[in-house]
C-alpha cells in the first residue's frame, strides 16, 4: 500500500474503519476513505502475472483499476476503468474492433459465479467475425480474447453471455502502439431509451465520437441533445444496429442536425427503443485521434443518484497525475453538492468538505486548479448532490517526460453508493 496524507485546511474525519481482503493480505480502509493498491510494488504477489482479483469487505466498496504499459514517451499508453460491482449472464459490448485501421479491442471476461461456466462472445454488424468460445471458465478466473486478426475492416459490438455471472472489461488499442482505451461491458438489462453522457467535449483539439447501438430487434429513432446548447443530431437506427458520431466524418446517411461547437458540457440520448452508447473523448490532433484518449460508457436513469463515489483523486501526485471529474444533473438543472476528499491514509482522519452549486446542469472539477485538496494529494472523493447526477472522471499526466507523446489519459466514471 502507499499512503499521502491530507492535513492542511482539512476538517478531522475519525470514521469507521472496515476491512477489505484479498487472497494477497487484509487492508484496513477508513469510512468513505480509500486504499491504493499496486501489484507491482507488492513482493508478495506474483511476477508477471495476469489474471483477475476480487476484492470483498464488510462493508460497500467501490473501485477503479488503473492499466499501463512499461514503455515511455510515444509508446506509454495507460487507461482505467471501474471494479465491476453488477455483474450479469448476459453483457453488451457497444464498441468491438477486428483490423479497423489500426485499431483492434481485448474481450476480458471474469466468471463471478459460483460454477464452472462456457462463455459465448456473439459479435454484431456488417463483416462481423465468427462466435468465440470460451469453455469451463472457473469461479473467479479469466480469460482474454483478442479480435486482432479476426477478420478486416469490422467494426461493430458484442454480446457476452454464460450461465454464470461475468464481469467484462474491453481495451480498444493501436497496433501502432501509444493509445489504449477501456471501458466496462454494461448488462443487457442495463439498456434504456434515455442514455446520459457527462464530460461530452468538442472544443479545440478535443472532440468526442459517439456510438449509439440498438439492443431490440425494432428499428427506431435516436436523438442527440446538449446541455445549453441548440445542436441536435437526430436519425435512424436500425434493428440491433449501430451508429456512429464524430464531427470529424459528417453524419451517417439518414441523420440530421449539427455537432456542438466550442463545447464542454453533457449530452443525452433519448430513442424509442432501447439503446447502449459509448464514448471515446481524444485530442484529434491535425486531421486524426491524437495520443490522450479515453473511454466511457453512457448511463441509464438507474445509474444515477444523489450520492455517487470517485474511489481515485489525485492533484500532482507523484510524478504529477492530476484527476478530472464531470458531473451531470440529469433532470437539466443546476445542482448543490457537497464533496468529501478523503486520503489514502493509515489513520482515519485529513478529510477534506466542500460545498458547491452548479450554475448549469454540467460542471467539472479540476483538482489541479481548484484548490479542493492539497498539491500530493491521493484519495477518493463522496459526492453528496440534491438532485439526481452521473459522474465521469480521468487521471492524466502531461508534465513527466516520461508520458509525453504517450497515452497517458485514462477515464472511468463515479459509482452510485
Amino acid at each position: 500500500m502507499r499512503y499521502t496524507q491530507c492535513t492542511t485546511g482539512c476538517s478531522a474525519d475519525t470514521g469507521t474503519q472496515v476491512n477489505i481482503s484479498t487472497s494477497c493480505g487484509t487492508n484496513v480502509i477508513c469510512a468513505n476513505g480509500s486504499a491504493y493498491y499496486n501489484p507491482v510494488s507488492d513482493p508478495s504477489f506474483p511476477s508477471g502475472f495476469s489474471g483477475s482479483i476480487t476484492a470483498s469487505s464488510t462493508e460497500q466498496l467501490a473501485g477503479t483499476v488503473t492499466i499501463a504499459n512499461t514503455f515511455t514517451g510515444s509508446a506509454y499508453a495507460s487507461d482505467a476503468y471501474s471494479a465491476v460491482s453488477n455483474p450479469a449472464t448476459s453483457i453488451i459490448a457497444p464498441i468491438v474492433m477486428s483490423g479497423y485501421g489500426a485499431w483492434n479491442t481485448r474481450i476480458t471476461v471474469q466468471n463471478a459465479g459460483s460454477s464452472n461456466t462456457n462463455v459465448t462472445i456473439n459479435y454484431i454488424g456488417s463483416g462481423a467475425p465468427g462466435a468465440t468460445t470460451i469453455t469451463n471458465l472457473p469461479p473467479n478466473m479469466m480469460a482474454m480474447v483478442d479480435q486482432a486478426g479476426m477478420t478486416s475492416g469490422y467494426i461493430g459490438s458484442a454480446i457476452i453471455t454464460a450461465s454464470q455471472n461475468l464481469a467484462v472489461v474491453v481495451e480498444e488499442y493501436k497496433s501502432t502502439g501509444g493509445v489504449l482505451l477501456t471501458y466496462n461491458g454494461i448488462p443487457t438489462t442495463s439498456a434504456a431509451t434515455t442514455v446520459y453522457l457527462p464530460g461530452y467535449i468538442d472544443m479545440g483539439v478535443w472532440a468526442t465520437d459517439l456510438t449509439i447501438v440498438n439492443t431490440t430487434g425494432t428499428a427506431t429513432t435516436a436523438n442527440v441533445t446538449f446541455a445549453g446548447s441548440s445542436a441536435t443530431l437526430s436519425g435512424p437506427l436500425g434493428a440491433n444496429g449501430m451508429v456512429y458520431l464524430n464531427r470529424y466524418g459528417g453524419l451517417p446517411a439518414g441523420w440530421s442536425g449539427t455537432f456542438p461547437t466550442n463545447y464542454y458540457s453533457a449530452a443525452t440520448i433519448t430513442a424509442g427503443q432501447n439503446v447502449v452508447a459509448a464514448y471515446n473523448i481524444a485530442n484529434s490532433g491535425t486531421g486524426g485521434a491524437g495520443n490522450l484518449q479515453a473511454a466511457y460508457l453512457g448511463f441509464p436513469p438507474s445509474a444515477a443518484g444523489t450520492n455517487i463515489v470517485v474511489p481515485l483523486i489525485e492533484n500532482m501526485y507523484s510524478t504529477g497525475w492530476v484527476t478530472t471529474f464531470s458531473v451531470q444533473s440529469i433532470d437539466g438543472n443546476p445542482a448543490t453538492l457537497t464533496l468529501v476528499y478523503s486520503p489514502v491514509a493509515g489513520s482515519c482522519n485529513g478529510s477534506c468538505t466542500k460545498n458547491f452549486t452548479m450554475s448549469e446542469a454540467s460542471h467539472t472539477f479540476n483538482q489541479l486548479s481548484d484548490g479542493h485538496v492539497n498539491t500530493g494529494f491521493l484519495g477518493g472523493v463522496n459526492i453528496t448532490s440534491d438532485r439526481n447526477i452521473v459522474v465521469i472522471a480521468d487521471q492524466t499526466n502531461t508534465t513527466a517526460p516520461a508520458y509525453q507523446g504517450g497515452d497517458s489519459l485514462a477515464g472511468f466514471v463515479g459509482i452510485k453508493k
